[in-house]
């Protein structure tokens, strides 16, 4: 082989791996975006329905409630998001629990809550989101980052829902 023909291979081994921004911009709306406009959905639910009926600083907050949903309608979730086969969907919810039982163990501190589980999370999530939307995961790992968007969603969503609404 000359130097010429290396050249051609490695070219079109890079063009086969290479993702096109069609498929970022799929797996951005997937696993960023949607997560997290479910979490502010939910957040808002449990905001505006369950937290009048209880005192203030008491759990299950909006964000418990939110990964409380979630996990209750996993497989659905799992299907919609990840179209994987669905004997896979107890990993999938399996990693979403474990995100979830820590966060929520961190949300019951009390104010100092707010920077562990709100923005450090949302720190870590936006980080972690700028790597894994170019490789594919198994459904655990996916558990972990939509969990980590739940919970932010679910702040936000509380949060907004408190001002606005």
């Amino acid at each position: 082989m000359s130097e010429g023909d290396t050249e051609v291979f490695s070219a079109d081994a890079t063009d086969e791996a290479s993702v096109s921004e069609s498929e970022i911009f799929s797996d951005m709306l997937r696993h960023m975006m949607a997560p997290l406009l479910i979490g502010m959905v939910f957040g808002a639910i449990w905001q505006l329905t369950v937290m009048p009926r209880i005192e203030p600083h008491f759990v299950p907050n909006p964000v418990h409630g939110a990964f409380a949903i979630y996990l209750i309608a996993s497989p659905l979730f799992y299907k919609l998001l990840l179209n994987m086969e669905m004997n896979r969907a107890g990993e999938y919810a399996m990693g979403f629990a474990v995100t979830a039982c820590i966060l929520s163990l961190i949300w019951m501190f009390g104010r100092s809550s707010t920077y562990l589980g709100g923005f450090l999370p949302c720190i870590g999530w936006l980080f972690i989101s700028s790597f894994w939307l170019q490789f594919e995961f198994p459904p655990f790992r996916y558990g972990l980052w939509h969990g980590m968007a739940v919970n932010v969603g679910a702040f936000g969503g509380s949060v907004l829902a408190f001002i606005y609404l």
